[in-house]
Order: structure tokens, then C-alpha cells, then sequence
């Protein structure tokens, strides 16, 4: 059996990732296509977690396929850790269908201007730089270094200065580019909940994400692990995202913000404008501020339509704060150069850098006893 450049990207994904539920490779695989996988000895399925992950046959063909630059981790079935890696490998897969290369090995590799760094690979190996951090990924989007943690209910607390100084200290290869933290969840909704959650009581050291993400003084964007945050990032992958999709949003009736209102991106039919489709809430909120002080009553915004849904109709067009309207495909087309659609791999056959086929052996018979 040849296998397809979609077979073999399923295999880095449980490689990179270690445990992927099924219904997140969804959109990367048919049924049939992890059937196969599973037939071949190439993956298997987690008895407690139901998590699809590779086999160490699995293993040995990518290692041979790709020269051994893949990642050399062991694998623990601790109940919390299996979560951990499913809800990484959720913000994972979404960046993977966003287009951006998440088979790095080092926070170095980030050359690209659309890249992820797992930390997970290289935990447990020699001196941890990490340390005891939450940080999930480092993801290079455009002209901007941003530190990703998955957010949900009852998630926990972290150390925010360790967060703040492992993050620094590891792109710390990478000067004169913006920092920015991003909250990833199953959605916007359910990150935004844990955010405002009353938290009670802060230590010294330890920080509700709901008491980080008001007291950090870098931008924090949500993002939903799903086809809206796949295009959300692919926005943002772009340089000076914010500029290019206001002009390509308003066109003729652009006008561009006073020098002195750096929370607005424009003047839109006489009222302040704010692309609000890299979801930093509190950029939006503090553009309300801005407004509200020189006299406005409204500002306008543009987002992607399930964040509007979700968030902004409900926290900002339904109290009467802004009007919010719905970016086009076409528009967002203008700035990223590609459909607002998730990335597939394709069914074609996998060829190596050397310009081989991929062979497995034929699928045995299944039968029933």
C-alpha cells in the first residue's frame, strides 16, 4: 500500500502530539483512511482515553521516512497527562489546519512566519528549560512570537513570572519581533468563562488564567479550537494583519485613526472603527474607553462570523457599545492570498525529499472469530 501525503501528516500529528482524539482528526482523515492506519500496525486506539496514538512501528517508518528528525519522547498514560496532551493536540490540529508548520523541534526553528513549537517534545530531556510551566506552545504568526496556553474550567493556576521569564528565554533568538500570550480553548465561550470566573483570593505566586489575564501587561488573544480559529490564525500569520484587513474591509470609505488612538484601526462612517478578529477583548475594550472619552457613543467592529456569535454580538452589539458586522471571505482572501477555509492534506501520494514513495505493507483481513 502506497500511502498519501494525508496518511503520513496523521502520523506526525500522533507523533508531535502523542494522543489525538479521533473526532479532532476529523477534518485531516476520513474513518476509513484511520481504519487503515490501525490495520497496518501504524496506530492504535487508547483503550481508557479513546485517544488515537502511534504505534512503535509507527515510530520506525516516520524515523526512516524523515531521516530520524522526528520527536524522541516516552510516552506516560497518567490520567491528567493523557488530558493534557488531547487538549494540547487540539490547539494543535487547529494550527495545523490554519497552515501553520507545527513539526518543529526547537523554539530556533520558528523561522517561519507561520510556526509552532510544542514544549512537550523536549520535557523530561535533560535540563528542562520549561520547568514546571503550563505554557503549551510558542507559535510564530507573522512579525509576532506568541505564548499559547489551553484554557478551560476548573484548569488551574500558574506561575505567571516563570511563565513570563521561560517564554522570554526561549525566543530569546528571535529580537525586535512583538510578544503576545494567546488563550486557546474548545471555545470562545468556554475560555472566556474561566476568565471571568471570581477567582476568590490570589496568592502571591499563583494566579487564577482569569487573575493573569487581568493583570498582564502583553496582549491576550482567545482563540477556539476549531475552523474559526484555524482562519483567525491564518489572519493573524499575516504581517500588520490589522492595517491590511481594515483597508481591505472598508475600502473606499477607509479613513485612517488619529495618531493619538492607537486602540482604533480606523474612522468608519464618522465613529471609531476596531478589527476585532484577533479577539483581544481587552484591546476593545479599552478602544469603548477611548471612544466614550472623546464623545462617541459607538465604535464599529468587524470579526469572523462565529466569534461574532459567540462573543461580540452578545458582549458588544446587544448592549447597544458597538456595531458589529462580518468580515467577507473575500476580503479576508484580499489580505491572506487564500480561501478562509481549513487547510487539508491531500489524498495524493507521500513523496520523501529524496522523491520516494511511502510503502506499507497490504492491510491483513479482519475477520471475526
Amino acid at each position: 500500500m502506497i500511502l498519501s501525503q494525508r496518511d503520513v501528516d496523521v502520523l506526525k500529528l500522533l507523533c508531535w502530539c502523542q494522543f489525538i482524539r479521533p473526532r479532532d482528526l476529523s477534518g485531516v482523515v476520513t474513518e476509513a483512511e484511520r481504519r487503515n492506519l490501525v490495520g497496518l500496525g501504524l496506530a492504535r486506539i487508547h483503550e481508557k482515553s479513546g485517544a488515537m496514538l502511534l504505534t512503535s512501528k509507527g515510530e520506525r517508518l516516520l524515523e526512516s521516512l524523515f531521516g530520524g528528525a522526528v520527536p524522541q519522547m516516552s510516552r506516560a498514560y497518567h490520567a491528567p497527562l493523557v488530558e493534557r496532551r488531547i487538549r494540547v493536540s487540539r490547539m494543535a490540529v487547529t494550527a495545523y489546519h490554519s497552515g501553520v508548520d507545527i513539526f518543529t523541534l526547537a523554539p530556533e526553528e520558528l523561522e517561519d512566519p507561520a510556526s509552532l513549537f510544542l514544549p512537550a517534545i523536549t520535557r523530561g530531556k535533560g535540563s528542562n528549560p520549561w520547568g514546571s510551566t503550563r505554557v503549551a506552545g510558542i507559535v510564530r504568526l507573522g512579525d509576532s512570537l506568541y505564548a499559547m496556553h489551553y484554557v478551560c474550567p476548573g484548569i488551574g493556576k500558574l506561575a505567571l513570572m516563570d511563565e513570563l521569564a521561560a517564554f522570554s528565554n526561549q525566543t530569546a533568538h528571535f529580537r525586535d519581533m512583538g510578544r503576545a500570550f494567546i488563550f486557546a480553548g474548545s471555545s470562545y465561550r468556554e475560555v472566556l468563562s474561566e476568565l471571568e470566573r471570581p477567582a476568590g483570593r490570589e496568592d502571591t505566586k499563583l494566579l487564577s488564567y482569569g487573575g493573569a489575564y487581568r493583570c498582564l501587561q502583553l496582549p491576550i488573544h482567545l482563540l477556539s479550537c476549531d475552523s474559526t480559529g484555524a482562519v483567525q490564525l491564518q489572519i493573524m500569520a499575516v504581517p500588520d494583519y490589522r492595517r491590511k484587513l481594515t483597508q481591505a474591509a472598508l475600502k473606499g470609505q477607509y479613513r485612517p485613526p488619529p495618531d493619538d488612538a492607537p486602540e482604533w484601526d480606523a474612522m468608519f462612517q464618522g465613529a471609531p472603527f476596531v478589527l476585532a478578529a484577533d479577539m483581544d477583548l481587552r484591546r476593545i475594550d479599552a478602544a469603548l474607553r477611548s471612544a466614550k472619552a472623546e464623545g462617541y457613543s459607538q465604535i464599529t467592529m468587524a470579526a469572523l462570523e462565529g466569534q461574532a456569535k459567540q462573543i461580540l454580538f452578545p458582549r458588544f452589539r446587544d448592549t447597544g457599545l458597538a456595531r458589529v458586522f462580518v468580515l467577507t471571505a473575500d476580503a479576508i482572501q484580499e489580505v491572506t492570498g487564500r480561501k478562509p477555509t481549513i487547510y487539508t492534506p491531500p489524498r495524493t501520494q507521500f513523496m520523501t525529499a529524496k522523491g520516494d514513495v511511502a510503502d506499507a505493507p497490504p492491510i491483513p483481513a479482519h475477520r471475526k472469530a
